[in-house]
């Protein structure tokens, strides 16, 4: 596997965070993830099947699934509505491997962010019928819904009598109000209209648009009620009107209160009730403001909120953490987090900030947000269109432009008050000491790619220099770095890389050249004497990742030793097959023939290193780039799988096979180039999340995969 993640920064933060550590041998084996009670608020039917990060085995429920699933499909029945049916867990005994291996990571994340939402769970509880079920063999087989085509997390949606309506799968954008909107749209699909008499209920059933017009007909309208109908209106994503509503609210309630004490002539005191709308009137449009991106101006609405006697100020503060953190504060936002979760425990704000301040058994806050899964900007209109079955761009094919700057914006909102990229949370069971060098190797990518593509975005420019002043430091820190284990070859490869590229500018030669020897000298430790480099064990693809960033800094003006790139030339020798594929790891039999299908990731970056090195030939790259292409589709269903799900294929390869595949294209003589240039567009426009960012396994993380496809975007424009 090419990368895997570790704490540092907030390790002593989250602790502080945290409840007393348990003293009996009974509460501490309890998993830290069984008693957040994110999304309890609806009243879930549910098979009692509970799995936690590193448990693999869970509690072992026996339960009759299918009698479960047929009660719920009667009481939808019975109310004139559907089942929302949330599968944590789909099981896997038809595949060669497992399709997720972490997918209790991904549950809190739907749960906290998802079904702890106010709307998404007012939905959940009085318009469909709440069902938490594993989808086991039966059930799969039943709906036809089958592993690699079905991922978790996922929901499906069911009518009365069993059959699917709709169902959404790989969920790897959490964002509430997507969500929700998508949840209306089912049931308008499937004809279902909840009866409602009232505002609150046609909001609560998912009649919004009815909703809102009756809402708009009282003559006579108090704070309150503007506060409704700006709610409506933020649901329905028309927030110029919300926050034209929240004044009126704020008006509204001024003119009840009256302008003066009448013996005084002095301004009313304004009561508790009042200072509580005044607070729901920040609140609400410290929100819309997030909303549209705008976090600068809804931070003091959000604490101004936060210190009401508001019902909202839970959530207040929880959307004031969430925005520090997209400011770069991290301090801040864990700051802020934890005092949600201490000040109300048990709410769902509360809860939610809990997740984010409770460490998990990879030392990582359990939590969305400190890995950028929590997603609360706006998303562009073509996400709210049809059904989609996924979170993956389901628009028009986005131009590079457009796909250029909403990546190089979500990079910047990505970088931490330290200067690194440290949202994966990829590490290697039963500990995660290898997350130090996963993100100084992820720093110096988003770096490289912020760097490469700093003159298409002018007006970013000063943002963009001030982020790579920041995460250059983070990665020439030797504290940053775990030197002697996992993942250390990594952190030179990609560091050689962004500092190849700075090179570029004269005024930057010497100093890069001078960090770039350092780093050889450095990688040349690493060097294994079989001439392998290894990630985890000797194998091609790192070796080959590894001396293809030599050879780029060699070019750049670096001193790199012959003695490294031979020895690194015979190891890729040596690891490859009869046929032209590289074994996953080591050398190949004297007579051994590999799986062209699972070699397609890492026989590109092997070939064209070695012909690099003078050690293969034209013939053999173009075949390994042709098999490259044979078999992305099978590469593109199990990107944001995080294990192995198909033979040696896996997500967290993805990305790393697609950009070093694009270096070796430019090896190729120029009249070839164009044809590979306009298949690597076509595969970058139909896999960006809906958010704009681009991700394979969940555990590398979205800085990672979005500065590798901005990477490659790069490498096409060239």
């Amino acid at each position: 596997m090419p990368l895997r993640s570790f704490p540092v920064a907030l390790f002593a933060t989250c602790l502080l965070a945290q409840d007393p550590a348990p003293t009996t041998p009974a509460a501490a084996a309890v998993h830290p993830a069984a008693t957040l009670g994110l999304g309890d608020e609806i009243p879930w039917r549910t098979d009692g099947q509970e799995f936690f990060d590193h448990d693999q085995r869970g509690n072992r429920v026996k339960v009759d699934r299918e009698a479960l699933l047929a009660e719920a499909c009667a009481a939808a029945k019975a109310k004139g509505t559907l089942v929302l049916w949330y599968v944590h867990r789909i099981q896997e005994k038809t595949l060669n491997g497992n399709q997720m291996y972490r997918a209790p990571v991904l549950d809190v994340y739907t749960r906290q962010v998802l079904f702890a939402d106010p709307d998404v769970a007012e939905l959940c509880t009085h318009a469909f019928v709440p069902l938490r079920c594993v989808m086991d063999q039966k059930l799969s087989d039943r709906f036809g819904l089958k592993p690699l085509a079905f991922v978790e997390p996922a929901v499906v949606f069911l009518d009365g009598d069993g059959k699917v309506v709709h169902f959404v799968e790989r969920i790897r954008t959490f964002h509430a109000p997507w969500f929700a909107s998508l949840c209306t749209r089912v049931l308008e699909h499937a004809g279902v209209q909840l009866a409602g008499t009232t505002v609150d209920e046609l909001r609560q059933h998912g009649r919004w648009r009815e909703a809102l017009a009756m809402a708009l007909k009282d003559e006579e309208k108090s704070g309150a009620d503007w506060l409704a109908i700006a709610r409506l209106q933020r649901l329905l994503r028309d927030t110029d009107q919300a926050l034209a509503s929240v004044e009126r609210a704020a008006a509204a309630e001024a003119a009840a209160a009256g302008p003066t004490d009448g013996e005084s002539r002095r301004p009313r005191r304004p009561s508790k009730s009042s200072q509580a709308l005044a607070g729901d009137c920040a609140a609400e449009a410290g929100l819309l403001r997030t909303l549209r991106g705008e976090l600068l101006q809804a931070q003091p609405l959000l604490e101004t909120a936060w210190r009401s006697p508001s019902q909202r100020a839970a959530e207040s503060g929880y959307w004031h953490a969430l925005n520090s953190l997209r400011l770069g504060d991290e301090s801040g936002a864990m700051r802020r987090f934890s005092l949600v979760a201490t000040k109300f425990p048990a709410t769902p704000f509360g809860k939610r900030a809990r997740a984010n301040t409770t460490l998990g058994l990879d030392d990582r806050p359990l939590g969305a947000a400190f890995t950028g899964f929590e997603s609360l900007a706006e998303l562009p209109a073509a996400a709210y269109a049809g059904l989609p079955k996924d979170t993956t761009w389901a628009g028009d094919g986005r131009g590079r432009d457009a796909t250029v700057r909403s990546g190089v914006e979500f990079l910047l909102s990505q970088q931490r008050d330290d200067g690194g990229f440290t949202d994966a949370r990829y590490a290697y069971w039963p500990d995660s000491e290898i997350t130090p060098n996963v993100w100084v190797a992820i720093t110096a990518i988003a770096c490289t790619a912020l760097l490469e593509h700093r003159a298409a975005c002018p007006d970013l420019q000063p943002r963009i220099d001030l982020a790579l002043q920041r995460g250059e430091a983070y990665m020439l820190d030797p504290k940053r770095l775990h030197r002697g284990v996992n993942e250390d070859c990594y952190s030179d490869a990609y560091r050689l890389m962004y500092f190849a590229r700075r090179s570029a500018a004269e005024a930057n030669r010497q100093f890069a050249i001078e960090r770039m020897n350092d780093i050889v000298q450095a990688a040349g430790k690493r060097q294994t004497a079989s001439g392998f480099f290894a990630h985890e064990y000797e194998n091609a693809f790192a070796t080959g990742a590894v001396a293809q960033s030599l050879l780029v800094a060699k070019a750049a003006g670096a001193t790199v030793p012959t003695e490294i790139t031979d020895k690194a030339a015979q190891a890729l020798l040596s690891a490859r097959t009869k046929n032209g594929a590289y074994v996953y790891g080591g050398t190949a039999g004297e007579n051994a023939r590999g799986s062209l299908k699972d070699a397609a990731g890492r026989m590109p970056v092997c070939e064209g290193t070695l012909l690099q090195l003078g050690r293969s030939d034209l013939d053999k790259v173009r075949f390994a780039l042709q098999n490259f292409w044979d078999h992305m589709q099978r590469l593109e269903t199990v990107r944001r799988n995080d294990f192995h799900s198909d033979g040696e294929l896996a997500g967290f390869f993805f990305f790393h096979s697609l950009y070093h595949a694009s270096e070796v294209v430019r090896l190729l003589p120029e009249e070839e180039r164009t044809p590979h240039w306009q298949r690597f567009l076509a595969v970058l426009q139909s896999v960006p999340e809906i958010d704009g960012s681009f991700l394979d396994s969940h555990e590398l993380g979205r800085s990672y995969g979005t500065a590798m496809a901005l990477l490659t975007l790069a490498n096409c424009a060239k």
